[in-house]
């Protein structure tokens, strides 16, 4: 189905499109995950953090949907299809590394300074994959990811519909 072809789903479709994506993730493992993701430089510390998520399910009209599952699949994808910003927040997680090295202030500074460098890098790596050098990263980052995650949003829209209609 492309993004094209429905500019807007109806919250039958919807929670049909959520179901098909529920089916296809079922078999996924984390560990899986966990390897591909090492694989491509992620650091340990993020993917660990999407086990919470992974293992996330919601029951939605009678069926019990993998939603964890299907969320930390899709990021993964996102990752894949963009390897530049896999890079750019692999060097903002560096640079967070580095910090910890500094004695004293490092360790204070450390929260905020991975949450920039990370947010950042990954900027960096979208505004490189679109060929744009001069904008900003982050928005670059922010409208690919916009672009990537269109029909998941769109599927998320209409089931949202459908729960508030009953």
């Amino acid at each position: 189905m492309t993004t094209e072809s429905i500019a807007e789903l109806s919250p039958e479709q919807g929670l049909f499109e959520l179901s098909m994506l529920n089916a296809e993730r079922a078999q996924n493992d984390f560990d899986d995950i966990m390897v591909e993701g090492l694989n491509r430089g992620i650091p340990a510390e993020i993917l660990t953090r999407l086990k919470e998520i992974w293992e996330a399910t919601q029951e939605i009209a009678g069926e019990v949907i993998a939603i964890g599952k299907i969320i930390v699949i899709e990021i993964i994808n996102f990752l894949k299809a963009n390897l530049t910003i896999a890079a750019g927040i692999a060097i903002g997680a560096a640079v967070s590394s580095l910090l910890l090295m500094i004695p004293i202030i490092g360790p204070l500074l450390l929260p905020l300074s991975t949450l920039l460098a990370t947010l950042y890098g990954a900027g960096v790596g979208a505004a490189m994959q679109k060929g744009d050098h001069s904008g900003s990263p982050l928005t670059a980052a922010i409208a690919l990811a916009d672009k990537f995650f269109e029909l998941f949003i769109l599927i998320m829209r209409a089931v949202s519909q459908y729960w508030k209609s009953r």
